[in-house]
């Protein structure tokens, strides 16, 4: 048997059942259930064994409840199940450290300018815009947070994946000391070996991750003594030198395999999207194929029911037959403006017509225009009281409205609602609620002209209330 692709193998079925490792960290007095929710994560974070449970990032924390980079997405993201939390650090006018994904509040708050250009007291007068933001996002109540007060919330209870900030790393470490999480932060950048050496060896508290790309993948094996406890392995292809097995194994050696699933090119499509299609498109094949043992994901509590041996096809549904779905791709023959298929996500979602496109690793129906509609039909099962939504993204407020028509000659008329990005943030929308017989039943989706659609409409979901 190739021994290779065993270790493997019973990574991921440690992994998919959410199988604890015996633990390289725990002291004999400490067991694993008397230790802390941090000295667990540590513990398990330092564990290169065969056994060692696949951990989980939340990116940007839990965006999809909450502003992007918020207190409040970072404290839902640990509650839904991530050990780690990706946070983006920018250093203000006045030497303050914020979370902040871009160079400007602009996308995010609802203010204007560079956040090195704006003092701290500046930026804690914005409020930050729901979700991932943009010109048409709804405000919300919230805040932009120091690094003390994200630190502060996790402390205790998670890790965070210090992003942006590794030009600032000496001003990072400065707010970790002062809070007492140095154990709980992960540093990370691409400079030279030696310069992540050289910090490293500054304080044997210090947990740093490397970036490898095409460019770097050769660094792998040549720092010189203590090594990085990961290794965010970024891949468009898989013909890339850093996911090949000879390089996979050398990492796990003494480090762990940390791939990014949140859109194409951070790990080829290996992506949320697609996870929710089927795992093996996604989160599975990165563990079984490419040895990932960190998973940084935007749909935490997806990962984290799919690793506890969830099933995904089920996900965000009622138990039973109480949920039935319809996949937008599988329109009935007809339409307006419909026929184009093509999955290539580089030349999908063109002018002139329907598309059926590959979004980040959904199947969904894109470049939707003005007077187009499209038919579908649904069997249910039982008869009752069902909630109409569809799952879709968008960016805009409203992003277009649609009208369903049944066969029975009602019709009903729904804004589409800001998603806050047009590929990343399919959610779903309540439409409307209809009492339906057991059986088969027709509907045509129309796309109105008075408003300019932008959106990409995934599936339809009737949920027997």
């Amino acid at each position: 048997m190739d021994t290779t692709s065993a270790r493997r193998r019973a990574a991921a079925g440690a992994a998919a059942l959410g199988i604890l490792a015996t633990g390289l960290a725990v002291t004999p007095s400490v067991s694993a259930n008397q230790a802390s929710p941090i000295e667990r994560i540590h513990r398990d974070l330092l564990d290169h064994s065969d056994r060692a449970p696949l951990l989980a990032a939340a990116h940007r924390g839990a965006w999809r409840d909450h502003p992007e980079n918020s207190l409040a997405a970072i404290d839902e993201a640990v509650r839904d199940g991530a050990e780690i939390v990706e946070i983006d650090v920018r250093k203000t006018a006045d030497g303050h450290l914020v979370l902040m994904h871009d160079e400007t509040v602009d996308r995010t708050t609802n203010g204007t300018g560079e956040v090195s250009d704006l003092t701290l007291a500046q930026i804690k007068q914005l409020r930050l815009k729901e979700h991932l933001g943009g010109e048409q996002a709804a405000l919300t109540s919230h805040s932009v947070p120091t690094l003390d007060e994200a630190m502060l919330a996790v402390k205790g209870r998670a890790m965070v994946n210090l992003d942006k900030g590794w030009g600032i790393r000496e001003d990072m470490y400065r707010v970790l000391r002062a809070t007492g999480t140095v154990d709980h932060g992960l540093f990370k950048g691409s400079p030279t070996v030696q310069e992540a050496a050289d910090f490293m060896a500054t304080d044997p508290e210090i947990l740093y991750m490397h970036i490898i790309k095409d460019e770097n993948a050769d660094v792998v094996g040549t720092f010189p003594g203590r090594q990085p406890v990961a290794y965010e392995v970024v891949f468009d292809q898989l013909t890339d030198p850093q996911v090949q097995p000879a390089l996979l194994d050398r990492i796990q050696q003494d480090s762990r395999v940390w791939i990014n699933t949140m859109w194409q090119d951070l790990a080829a499509t290996y992506t949320d999207e697609a996870s929710r299609r089927d795992p093996q498109l996604g989160w599975q094949a990165v563990v079984e194929e490419h040895d990932a043992s960190m998973i940084q994901t935007d749909e935490i509590e997806g990962l984290h029911h799919w690793r506890n041996g969830g099933d995904m096809s089920r996900w965000e549904a009622q138990p039973g037959d109480r949920t039935v779905r319809v996949q937008a791709e599988d329109h009935a023959p007809g339409g307006e403006g419909v026929g184009y298929h093509d999955l290539d996500p580089n030349t999908c979602g063109g002018e002139g017509g329907v598309d059926v496109c590959d979004v980040e690793g959904a199947i969904a129906v894109s470049s939707v225009q003005s007077g187009e509609w499209i038919k579908y039909s649904v069997d249910l099962p039982r008869s009752g009281e069902y909630e109409v939504s569809a799952r879709l993204a968008s960016d805009g407020a409203p992003a277009g409205r649609i009208a369903l028509e049944w066969a029975d000659g009602t019709t009903g008329r729904h804004d589409i609602g800001n998603t806050t990005h047009l590929t990343r943030a399919f959610d779903l929308q309540p439409l409307e609620t209809r009492h339906f017989e057991a059986g088969r039943h027709e509907f045509v989706v129309k796309v109105d002209d008075d408003v300019a659609p932008r959106f990409n409409l995934d599936l339809f979901q009737f949920d027997l209330r």
